[in-house]
């Protein structure tokens, strides 16, 4: 099979007037290609279905009843081997409140949302005011709160950090999304943050048991592998495209990293 010799492409399936949109999921057998969504978050909730999700660089077994949340950037496709049935949710980060949008970046890729089915009923009102009224975006904005919070009661409170915490670490995750091809150097996130690097990594620790550098580092590899998957670029394209100095650096800390030089993760993937 012949190699795209594209990144990775951009899709909106919101119109730019709109800062929100809910719609059924489309109940098709039909596997997409892999793509981002730049510019809003997504969550799909599925009542029915199964298969396959691949985000960034993990597939997961569709088992529903089950929610999926994808932040701006990354990269999904579907593999369905039944009908899916559900619902999509997009919104921009302007229609929502600070607390909402720390509340999604806190928010794990998956999670299963059996015996949890008043959830889906939720979501199904929001969608049935979407269709048949003309609603301000207060009250927009108080469905999405509610739906959040009620989400995050579902999963529960994994590691009980204090608030302010965990706030610095979604911010600097959202940080290191916006800067990671240019910036690997952890002195200047922790700028930003008007913290020390001593004080920002042992937050990270705490927070997601990692090193706030290899949060940094980890972003960069996935970048790394979704290029090397997706794409016809070289290695040395992708080492630029990335900010190494040259493609044997980059080679070297991403057989680092994953055990596999870059030749060879492509070939896997493209086997795959």
């Amino acid at each position: 099979m012949a190699r795209q010799t594209h990144i990775v492409p951009v899709k909106s399936k919101i119109n730019a007037e709109l800062n929100f949109k809910i719609s059924r999921m489309k109940e098709v057998v039909k596997p997409t290609k892999l793509h981002r969504h730049s510019d809003y978050h997504e969550m799909i909730f599925l009542s029915e279905g199964s298969g396959s999700h691949e985000i960034d660089d993990t597939v997961f077994d569709v088992v529903a009843p089950v929610v999926y949340y994808l932040r701006p950037g990354q990269a999904h496709c579907w593999n369905f081997t039944s009908i899916p049935k559900g619902f999509v949710i997009l919104i921009k980060e302007d229609l929502l409140l600070r607390e909402d949008i720390d509340l999604l970046f806190d928010m794990p890729v998956q999670f299963s949302l059996k015996g949890c089915e008043p959830l889906l009923k939720l979501v199904e009102d929001i969608q049935n005011e979407f269709v048949n009224m003309n609603i301000p975006s207060n009250v927009w904005q108080a469905y999405f709160h509610l739906l959040l919070v009620k989400l995050k009661h579902t999963r529960g409170t994994a590691r009980g950090l204090p608030q302010a915490q965990m706030g610095t670490v979604q911010k600097y995750k959202r940080l290191i999304d916006t800067h990671f091809k240019d910036q690997k150097n952890l002195g200047f996130y922790a700028s930003l943050l008007s913290k020390s690097t001593a004080s920002l990594n042992e937050v990270c620790k705490k927070a997601v048991n990692k090193t706030a550098s290899a949060l940094i580092s980890e972003r960069v590899i996935l970048e790394a592998k979704l290029l090397l998957s997706a794409t016809g670029l070289s290695v040395s394209e992708i080492s630029n495209q990335l900010g190494f100095s040259d493609a044997p650096h980059f080679a070297k800390i991403f057989k680092l990293r994953t055990n596999l030089t870059p030749g060879t993760y492509r070939d896997m993937s493209q086997k795959k």
